[in-house]
């Protein structure tokens, strides 16, 4: 395997490449390094990757594309090592064989974990009583309320990579879960896990918790709108892990001002919020800065596994069992 990576260096860099990384790819092929602390130009790309079998990107990677490709005779794989492939990808990839890899799933993973961290989080109101405890030194009183995940009516909107992951540790807290998707659910999973398909009325009019995962692409923009989560029952918490432009960010905003529901807000429109967003001053609200997922830690995770499975598969021709389709590639947000 002959591969050029793509990413500067500096401190994104390290926490993909950690020292064992770059051991471990330098010991599987012959590696190209950006050893610049920039992101390499098209030019810059051409003049490196002309016998080059993989080509390996991050965040802020040129975008591989038929000029790219042109100078890159032997190139047989692009090895992505963050989620989404929108960014880096061009339909010039499939048109030439391509075959792509992406970290993906391992990001789902990560973000279903938040997720619930969130979840859980919000229901035990833990920011709140951590505050409370640390800086005023006021212990529970009879009249303090926490909740918890065990038999709650849970909402998903839409079922991908990250709703399958959260479903699955949805299922250990004996959950109803309602699901909503334009496909059928896997009958896998519908007898896995219980899940029952919904409509987003139904979802968003009778569940405790709406957790939305809908990818953001040009159909699904504003997907939850005013009539959708003026619907919300009280006390219900509406969590969003997913991009923040699926929801019509400034309906949500007045519908928290009563304190009807409460909120984890993980993502918005724009980010950050601008200064004057009432999301600040809203105590029924949750407010992270897009960290559900990954955690800096996965990414070397990732990175050792997508290695190893990029030159596997240009070695001695193994499968990939983190290969995406053209067809997955075109649902992923943007």
């Amino acid at each position: 395997m002959k591969a050029l990576i793509t990413t500067p260096r500096g401190e994104t860099f390290n926490t993909f490449f950690t020292e064992e990384n770059i051991k471990l790819a330098e010991s599987l092929g012959e590696i190209i390094w950006n050893d610049t602390e920039k992101q390499f130009t098209v030019d810059e790309i051409k003049e490196r990757i002309c016998d080059c079998d993989v080509y390996v990107t991050a965040w802020g990677s040129p975008r591989l594309d038929g000029d790219i490709i042109a100078a890159a005779p032997k190139l047989k794989l692009m090895t992505h090592l963050c989620g989404s492939v929108k960014p880096v990808i061009t339909d010039a990839v499939w048109e030439n064989d391509i075959r792509v890899l992406t970290g993906n799933d391992y990001f789902a993973e990560s973000v279903a974990e938040g997720t619930l961290a969130y979840i859980l989080a919000a229901l035990r109101d833990i920011p709140y009583y951590s505050h409370r405890l640390k800086y005023e030194k006021k212990w529970k009183t009879v009249t303090d309320r926490n909740f918890g995940l065990a038999g709650k009516k849970i909402g998903i909107l839409s079922y991908g990579a990250v709703a399958k992951h959260t479903v699955r540790l949805l299922s250990n807290f004996r959950s109803e879960i309602y699901v909503y998707d334009i496909k059928p659910l896997p009958e896998e999973d519908v007898k896995k896990y219980n899940l029952r398909q919904a409509s987003l009325e139904e979802i968003f009019s009778t569940c405790d918790i709406i957790s939305v995962h809908t990818p953001k692409i040009p159909a699904t923009y504003h997907m939850v709108n005013a009539k959708l989560i003026s619907m919300i029952r009280p006390g219900a918490l509406f969590v969003n892990t997913a991009r923040g432009a699926v929801i019509d960010q400034r309906a949500l905003e007045e519908e928290l001002k009563d304190g009807r529901f409460r909120a984890v807000l993980d993502v918005y429109d724009p980010e950050p919020p601008t200064a004057d967003s009432p999301l600040y001053t809203l105590p029924n609200v949750m407010m992270m800065p897009h960290q559900a997922g990954p955690t800096v830690d996965f990414r070397q995770v990732i990175t050792h596994d997508l290695m190893i499975e990029s030159a596997a598969f240009i070695d001695h021709g193994e499968p990939t069992p983190h290969e995406i389709s053209r067809a997955a590639a075109s649902l992923m947000t943007e």
